[in-house]
């Protein structure tokens, strides 16, 4: 359960961070592609740099499709509602 928090937290702080420094297409792309590509690369580097714990099949492609979506949907839906803020306030 501590590993989704971390996810979402992390996703959303990319998001609304993309907000703060990026703007237009490029700054949603970006606020949906960061948080994507970094459990990508958490995903791998534990695939192929920790040693094997035993257990069975790795599931990284499964999890990169499922928490990798989850993740990209928090940092846009976090881009969104902080452009919004911002343009309400500033």
């Amino acid at each position: 359960m501590i590993i989704w928090l971390f996810l979402l937290v992390l996703s959303a702080l990319a998001g609304v961070l993309c907000a703060c420094f990026l703007s237009g297409k490029f700054g949603l792309f970006m606020a949906g592609a960061v948080p994507w590509l970094g459990l990508l690369a958490w995903l791998l580097y534990l695939e192929y740099f920790v040693p094997y714990r035993g257990g069975g099949a790795s599931m990284w492609i499964i999890g990169q499709i499922f928490a990798g979506t989850i993740a990209a949907a928090t940092g846009v839906s976090a881009y969104s509602a902080c452009k919004s803020f911002l343009k309400r306030y500033t």
